[in-house]
């Protein structure tokens, strides 16, 4: 039997005129780093946007029309017993269910139909997969769906689906939000309203990036002293492992260079054929995830091999949708020891941070006879965002207001003596206290890493629960910080040490 009767019309939410308000942000769900260029439109909208590097977008339109050039919407509803059909003005549809073999089933409606949202049941049918066709002039619409003999009953029809007080449809939404990037899952989000603000969107990261037979090449912002490429460290001889423990976790959050995570390493062993060592307190792991989910890692610990003592800062990088960064690690070794082969060897890791065991884990190879194959890996910080430097940034200029006073303790001094950089004195920073606009204690960890003059890093810890990232250069102890929510992280300040 052929249907024809159009059930009793309870609204219809008619998109002829739509006022558009829509914003929010876009992460990664690695990190929760902001995602930049994920594709955010409207799906019954012809209206689309990019997110910008700190991952946010606006979706907004005083009045968008609903013309004839725009195809009806036909989704399935969650329930999976009915249709959602949105035409955007009033013409002749016909509705019909065929199966796989293209042949008709039944037709559930077939007359005029008013612009809205209308909702189609689907008829009990067999259990297979089945096709509904929506046929107007403006196109045809088709979409699979189950057959159940749970479903609604043959005597079918299509119903108006049912809308709150400001005409908004309840069952199914105004619109559909996707949000879309290649390397992440796509989202789809039903929107309630054309007027929503501080949406929060989460997409996986599903991207598996291969390094292990690829050459890594650093942005030139991030050279990791090997700005041509990183080779993979395997291929060289495995000259050491290290191993760092971790103390504390601080998740120091988003900053004009991208999202920050501290590692403070309170100790750990290194272990080879060459070399016996430990690992002293007080060392620093950065870990920074940039807009576009590449990661950029510094590393500054002091070993102790015997009775001797090695400055190690290292430098790593890990494209988006790595799991581990690729790090190249500089030693400075006393002149007069007989480690001096580090001081002129070339070594990387891949860095394997475990959270749970509390453990960095670096097996490091001699990669000097390596020649980096011809695969790459190109890595890029996104445009339009501060790339942080590895040499220390100074600052020129007469001395203004005192921002704050940080009376800082001091461990004893650490020498290097003459290595391949100079003389190099370390004083370790073991804590202290803030005081004026940033009250609060300086944390035990990093040091004064003195070569001809002042660079420190160490990290603050403010009474409101957040982290400040230090480093000062230079004989005048000019600052430079990290900290979230801060527009320029560049200051200057009087510090006192005791």
């Amino acid at each position: 039997m052929v249907l024809k009767t159009l059930f009793p019309l309870l609204a219809c939410g008619v998109l002829a005129q739509a006022q558009v308000n829509v914003s929010g942000t876009v992460k990664s769900s690695r990190a929760a780093a902001p995602v930049e260029g994920a594709s955010v439109k409207l799906q019954s909208l012809a209206l689309s946007t990019l997110t910008d590097a700190q991952g946010r977008f606006t979706l907004s339109a005083s009045s968008v029309g609903t013309g004839r050039d725009r195809l009806p919407v036909l989704a399935m509803n969650p329930d999976q017993r009915s249709l959602r059909y949105h035409p955007h003005v009033g013409e002749a549809v016909v509705v019909r269910i065929l199966d796989l073999a293209g042949v008709q089933r039944s037709i559930v409606f077939s007359g005029m139909l008013p612009a809205g949202e209308w909702i189609v049941p689907l008829p009990s049918l067999l259990p297979g997969v089945y096709v509904c066709s929506f046929e107007s002039p403006s196109g045809r619409r088709s979409i699979r769906f189950l057959g159940s003999m749970t479903a609604q009953s043959a005597v079918g029809g299509v119903v108006a689906a049912q809308t709150s007080a400001a005409g908004r449809s309840s069952a199914a939404g105004v619109d559909t939000l996707v949000v879309e990037k290649a390397g992440f899952r796509p989202i789809r989000q039903e929107l309630a309203s054309y007027d929503l603000s501080g949406l929060q969107i989460v997409l996986e990261d599903t991207t598996s990036v291969s390094q292990d037979d690829a050459t890594i090449v650093p942005d030139p912002s991030w050279p990791c002293f090997m700005a041509a490429g990183i080779p993979p460290p395997a291929l060289g001889k495995l000259a050491f492992t290290i191993t760092l423990q971790i103390d504390a976790i601080r998740k120091v959050g988003l900053t004009k260079f991208g999202n920050r995570i501290q590692y403070d390493i309170k100790g750990g062993s290194v272990t080879g054929d060459k070399i016996t060592a430990t690992v002293t307190g007080g060392g620093l792991d950065y870990d920074l995830t940039l807009s576009n989910g590449s990661v950029e890692v510094e590393q500054i610990i002091i070993l102790k091999a015997g009775s001797t003592p090695i400055l190690m800062r290292n430098a790593g990088v890990a494209p988006a949708g790595a799991k581990n960064a690729r790090v190249v690690l500089d030693f400075e070794a006393p002149n007069s020891s007989s480690y001096t082969w580090l001081n002129t060897g070339k070594f990387a890791a891949t860095r394997l941070v475990d959270t749970v065991a509390k453990t960095i884990k670096m097996e490091v190879y001699d990669i000097s006879g390596v020649t980096a194959p011809a695969k790459r890996i190109q890595i890029q910080d996104p445009a339009g965002v501060v790339s942080q430097t590895w040499e220390c940034v100074t600052l020129t200029g007469s001395q203004g207001a005192t921002v704050f006073t940080e009376n800082v303790t001091l461990g004893s001094s650490v020498s290097i003596g003459a290595s391949k950089r100079g003389s190099r004195n370390i004083i370790p920073i073991t804590g202290g206290t803030t005081t004026g606009k940033i009250v609060g204690k300086v944390l035990n960890g990093g040091a004064d890493y003195q070569l001809g003059g002042l660079d420190a890093r160490y990290t603050l810890a403010p009474n409101d629960g957040e982290y400040i990232i230090i480093r000062n250069c230079g004989p005048t102890g000019s600052s430079r910080c990290s900290r979230p929510g801060w527009p320029d992280p560049t200051t200057t300040s009087t510090r006192t040490n005791t």
